[in-house]
């Protein structure tokens, strides 16, 4: 028999988090499906955690807007359990629609960010800051939209944080400073978190990780987190400008509304012709392929015009950026890479003319000094052009050779490896023969170039990106210069980005012939526990000194391997021990444990 809540007919458990139980629910009284959230049987003599629950129904039953999801009833002050029944959505956690995508488009990204930017304008509005914004209370419905939901820790604009002393409110990963640091929030706060969805969005990690939670908030704090662009490329620079400002330490720097930051967002997606993000997100969600490859062909058409305009204005950076977007997401273009070329060219010639005036300048000074320039050889391969600032290769004239004849071959720009040339008018090193006055020749001299060595990377799975000194290389071998400390990179693909994290190593490459091997172990993430003994404050410990931490709380395990099952043990004064094994996976969901505790009869030591 199904068992019954009031005028609830409780059919399933659908979710659960630390404060609450989610139940798909029937209202018999007015015939139709709910979703039926419950407080935990040991919270519900806790008064704070029922003024916080109770502050949740009042200030979601407030909001009426298509993206906040609708709060249909609440238990009353004399209800034996605290209960709120909400509209029941059809869909996942955006958190789990993300884990099945390998990727996303940055503008379907942006759509996404838009619709929860207006469903926070709308609780902003009410003076309510949500405070945990996150992919996990972003909910799709009928495949077709998104509805913020669980306000459970919601607080009002005008009043003081329920932060209490040593406790934290939110969720690790998406808490802002100024939260962890226990001062005062506001909608700048909900920002901050929703940026971090954002980067989630468009690279498919989230921007804040660590061993634990500890790390994670330190971190943040710090502002220590990876470039998104050189996480996903594809995503070009001005999307990372976006998500940049919305996870500034600082809330004066960051957005200061959900509006201000939908309008950048709006025109962001404008520019390939997106007037209206619900409608283009609706269609994605119902044929990712086709819209996906559609919004990628139009970006590459917008994007190369753009570029066009920007280099036509002698905005290198904005053309370079643009053009090098097109290529992350069209390999290959010929178009662009053309585009690039010119770029490089147009550049050298302002830097070539510019260099001319100098050495003029000098040729005077000392009675008539001739110089001469010339185009230094083209990039060979764009694309490495596109890397550079400017894609400029400094030009040097061997020692002796006639000014104005040509460079010889492979003298035509400096090694990308190899020492700055020496400034333009420098004095010439004391060993070299001085240039008389009125020669014909400019004696400049070439410095030593730097020996590079070619390293093998070996990570320890398969499905990584791998990243050199912050750039992504290809394959598993990239050139560097020897003798010098270097930073490897893995991150993880779409298939094991949940079960394992980024990992970062760095080492001095030591001079010699033939290839560098370098073995990476690339990190485990967590086991997220929690071990619910019904109230009881104890402590767990996993074996192997594997974690250890509070009851009734989240506890991350570290792993050995992607999947195990470690003996627990909680402790308690007064009662007796319990073990038990739990199966668990890196990276996982939380595993609940219910300990049942029972009295051991022995006193509890003074």
């Amino acid at each position: 028999m199904r068992r019954k809540l009031e005028k609830y007919e409780i059919e399933e458990e659908i979710g659960h988090g630390g404060m609450a139980t989610v139940y798909r629910a029937h209202d018999t009284v007015l015939d139709r499906p709910v979703a039926l959230k419950v407080m935990h049987p040991h919270l519900q003599s806790a008064e704070e955690a029922r003024q916080r629950f109770q502050r949740e129904a009042r200030s979601v039953a407030r909001l009426r807007h298509p993206r906040v999801l609708e709060i249909y009833d609440f238990s009353g002050e004399g209800s034996d359990e605290s209960y709120i029944a909400m509209e029941m959505l059809t869909g996942p956690t955006l958190k789990r629609w993300r884990e099945q995508q390998e990727s996303v488009p940055a503008e379907i990204a942006a759509c996404m960010t838009i619709e929860i930017a207006r469903a926070l304008e709308a609780a902003h509005a009410a003076s309510i800051v949500h405070r945990d914004v996150k992919p996990e209370n972003v909910l799709l419905h009928e495949a077709r939209t998104l509805k913020l939901t669980d306000f459970g820790i919601a607080d009002m604009m005008d009043t003081h944080s329920m932060t209490a002393t040593g406790q934290i409110l939110g969720s690790p990963g998406h808490m802002a400073p100024e939260q962890i640091e226990g001062k005062d929030t506001d909608q700048r706060t909900d920002l901050f978190s929703l940026g971090t969805v954002l980067y989630y969005l468009a690279t498919g990690r989230l921007p804040f990780t660590g061993r634990n939670p500890h790390q994670i908030l330190k971190r943040i704090v710090d502002g220590e987190y990876a470039d998104p662009l050189r996480v996903a490329p594809a995503i070009g620079g001005e999307l990372r400008d976006i998500i940049a400002k919305t996870l500034e330490r600082d809330p004066a720097d960051r957005f200061q509304s959900a509006a201000e930051l939908r309008e950048t967002l709006e025109a962001f997606v404008a520019k390939i012709g997106i007037d209206d993000p619900a409608a283009t997100l609706a269609a994605y969600l119902q044929d990712p392929r086709t819209v996906g490859d559609d919004l990628t062909r139009r970006a590459v058409d917008a994007l190369i015009d753009e570029g066009s305009r920007a280099s036509d204005a002698g905005d290198v950076p904005t053309a370079l950026d643009r053009y090098n977007r097109v290529l992350a997401l069209d390999e290959g273009n010929t178009r662009v890479l053309k585009l690039i070329e010119r770029v490089g060219m147009d550049r050298r010639r302002r830097m070539i003319a510019m260099a001319g005036l100098g050495l003029c300048a000098v040729g005077l000074a000392t009675g008539g000094l001739a110089w001469a320039f010339w185009p230094g050889e083209p990039a060979a391969d764009p694309r490495a052009l596109a890397a550079t600032d400017g894609g400029v290769a400094a030009a040097t004239v061997a020692e002796g050779e006639d000014a104005g004849a040509s460079v010889a071959e492979g003298d035509a720009g400096a090694s990308a490896d190899s020492e700055a040339p020496a400034d333009v008018g420098a004095p010439a090193d004391a060993g070299a023969p001085a240039a008389d006055a009125g020669s014909a020749r400019v004696a400049v001299v070439r410095p030593p170039l730097a020996r590079t060595r070619e390293i093998l990377i070996i990570p320890s799975i398969a499905n990584v990106t791998i990243n050199v000194d912050g750039a992504p290389i290809a394959g598993r071998t990239a050139q560097v210069m020897a003798g010098r400390p270097h930073t490897v990179t893995l991150i993880p693909g779409a298939r094991v980005q949940d079960s394992y994290r980024s990992t970062n190593e760095t080492r001095s490459v030591p001079p010699g012939d033939g290839a560098y091997e370098w073995p990476v172990a690339v990190e485990l993430q967590d086991a997220p526990l929690y071990v619910d003994t019904g109230g009881v404050a104890g402590t767990v410990t996993v074996e192997g000194g594997r974690g250890s931490g509070r009851t009734n709380s989240i506890l991350y395990v570290r792993l050995r391997r992607e999947l195990e099952s470690p003996q627990i043990r909680v402790r308690a004064p007064g009662y007796v021990d319990f073990t038990d094994r739990v199966d668990l996976r890196a990276g996982g969901e939380t595993v609940r444990v219910v300990a049942q505790m029972q009295r051991s009869g022995v006193a509890e030591a003074p």
